[in-house]
Parts: C-alpha cells; structure tokens; sequence
C-alpha cells in the first residue's frame, strides 16, 4: 500500500497568496470539468474555469470559490494561479446571495450579447462564493 504523500500547495491570485500548505488532496473546476489530485500524481498542467476549489487538510476541508486561472501539479506540489479568488469562510452569504439574485434578475433582462456574457461570467463566479461559502458552514 503507498504511503500518504501530502502536496505542498499555494492558491496565488494577482492581488495574494491565499492558501500555502500541506494538504492530503484537492479538486478544482478545470474548463472542462472536475479536476482531483492526490499525493503523487502524475505532472500536468490544466486551465481552470468558474467553480469551487476543495483543499483538504488534515481532517476538514478549506473551499474557495475561483475563476480563471491555470493550476500545475509536479513534484507533489501544485500551484493554482487564479485571476479570481475567494475564500469562502470570509464571505458574507446573505449579502452574497443578495448579489446572486440582482445578478440572475439583470442576466434575465439583458438583451445585448456583450451583456448577456459579461453578466453570465459574474454570474458564473457569484454562483461559486455562494457554494463556496454554504460549504464553509457545514
């Protein structure tokens, strides 16, 4: 049976470094679809879409809601380089879910393409703080 290998991880943003540490796995929204890694996983290199990054360290669970990005798995280490990120513990969920909805209501009104596409990404991003947050609660 392989040992636990833990991956050393940072979650790096333009703005900070939000998350640097051992963690015993994480999954990630890849643009095209749900991404897991666990100690020694093979390199690779994936772009990241809108959704929520699972970090699990020790026994509980960080979630942070991101957008954009590339994350690099190498070595046992990864590092996720995000143009967007929250951590979900941080958010205010009522005001969030607050956002959502103005967000969804002007997404429904929106008659112009750009519109439509530039609130469908916010909308996309919003979605994730939510999830992000509600699972921060649990």
């Amino acid at each position: 049976m392989p040992s636990f290998q833990p991956l050393n991880t940072r979650l790096i943003t333009p703005e900070k470094v939000l998350f640097e540490g051992e963690v015993s796995s994480l999954v990630a929204p890849a643009v095209d679809g749900m991404l897991g890694v666990l100690g020694g996983h093979a390199p690779l290199m994936a772009a990241m879409g809108s959704g929520v990054l699972k970090l699990t360290v020790g026994s509980g669970q960080s979630y942070y809601a991101v957008s954009g990005g590339f994350l690099q798995v190498k070595d046992n280490s990864v590092i996720v380089l995000a143009d967007k990120a929250v951590d979900g513990a941080g958010v205010n969920l009522s005001e969030e879910q607050s956002k959502l909805t103005r967000l969804e209501k002007s997404y429904g009104n929106a008659v112009e393409r750009d519109e439509k596409r530039r609130l469908g990404a916010e909308l996309e991003e919003s979605r994730a703080v939510v999830s992000a947050a509600e699972k921060s609660m649990q």
